[in-house]
């Protein structure tokens, strides 16, 4: 085959599979839960799935699932399609609106996945940069013409940031002949849903996933939610039987219980006061000069090194300690930062740890900073104590 078939950029990307094997001992860099499904609940799993047919395709009837799903995020099963993940959702509709020639618009930087698929599949797209300050530029938002589509994701990855709700809507309004398509897998950890705006708005279309609020990133678990004519239209672009028996058997008997739920729910709130305490100790502890720690309404947190030795002694600090983190630096607007995924407790004070001895003591604020006053809980002052 001669590899001038496929293009250039195709060609010379780097390989999207890698090693199972791992030598990391801390795995900060996929935005996952870092404690999985109990025993017991597998166990159960497992029962289920031992009854399913396996010579035999799954079911391609999910609505009781798509129920449930509506449920869950306060909509009606019609405005819901079922995918397995959300990024297959992501690569159907860019490869639907390319074909179509639709003029797609993608603020940046973003996930990682709408770039790479777009240049890899040769369909052009125009970005939507942030502000340096990696805040959306609504001032600068590239005209929508009738048919276009503005991919945004909010809370953004990597960044953190989100999008605010009257900006939103705003655009919604005043470009009703264009969709709208919103990446929204971190909602759970933000102040903002917009899944609900779906009812009010038909140009509108928000993305989901159970990949990032619950521990199941292996069952491979999204959803998109739209109007209902669209959510019928979306389904017909969709492979058939793609949501496998394990994560059919999964969503039938545990996803939704309340028990499932509220231990998930929990988890949210357990990695958003670590994510605080993490971005207060952050922000506190290092000179602004050395540093700087993004707000963030996902699951991670974005830090910048502004010295280029500085960042890569600190890359070299955490592979040499065995904790994984995703460098951002190579996409836009991010030269010397990376993505660190909120873990436990331990884990990141052991993150935090590396990061301080890999900069040293002179990037550090000097002298050393009091705490504030009722900035933290007594359980985030101890926590502090141990990474401090």
């Amino acid at each position: 085959m001669n590899n001038a078939f496929f293009n250039d950029i195709l060609q010379n990307a780097p390989a999207r599979i890698n090693a199972t094997q791992t030598s990391s001992h801390l795995l900060l860099d996929k935005n996952e839960q870092c404690d999985d499904v109990a025993f017991s609940i597998k166990q159960q799993v497992l029962g289920g799935l031992m009854d399913a047919n396996w010579n035999r395709y799954p079911s391609a009837d999910c609505s009781d699932i798509e129920a449930a799903v509506a449920n869950y995020c306060g909509l009606n099963p019609e405005h819901i399609v079922l995918s397995p993940g959300s990024a297959n959702i992501i690569t159907t509709l860019l490869n639907y609106f390319a074909l179509n020639k639709k003029r797609i618009v993608i603020a940046q930087p973003t996930y990682t996945l709408f770039d790479y698929h777009c240049k890899t599949y040769n369909i052009e797209y125009t970005p939507w940069l942030l502000t340096p300050e990696l805040e959306y530029d609504y001032d600068n938002m590239p005209l929508l013409e009738p048919g276009s589509v503005l991919i945004i994701t909010t809370p953004n990855n990597p960044v953190g940031n989100s999008m605010k709700r009257e900006k939103l809507e705003k655009i919604l309004s005043s470009n009703p002949d264009s969709f709208v398509l919103v990446d929204a897998v971190y909602a759970e950890f933000a102040d903002e849903d917009f899944s609900p705006l779906i009812r009010q708005y038909d140009n509108l279309m928000v993305l989901r996933s159970f990949s990032k609020a619950f521990p199941i990133a292996g069952l491979r678990f999204g959803y998109l939610c739209a109007a209902p004519p669209t959510a019928a239209i979306v389904k017909k672009l969709m492979l058939q039987f793609s949501i496998n028996h394990l994560t059919q058997v999964f969503a039938r008997e545990v996803l939704f219980s309340d028990e499932f739920i509220q231990r998930s729910r929990q988890q949210v709130k357990t990695i958003i006061r670590e994510r605080t305490r993490m971005h207060r100790y952050l922000t506190y502890k290092f000179d602004s000069s050395a540093l700087k720690v993004f707000r963030s309404e996902g699951n991670f947190l974005l830090v910048r090194v502004f010295d280029d030795a500085d960042f890569q002694h600190v890359l070299a600090g955490l592979e040499k300690n065995r904790i994984k983190v995703l460098n951002t630096s190579p996409f836009p607007l991010l030269r010397n930062t990376f993505r660190v995924s909120i873990g436990s407790a331990e884990e990141n004070n052991a993150f935090v740890q590396c990061l301080m001895q890999s900069m040293g003591q002179e990037r550090l604020r000097q002298p050393q900073v009091r705490l504030m006053d009722g900035c933290y809980s007594e359980e985030q002052l101890s926590r502090l104590q141990a990474v401090g």
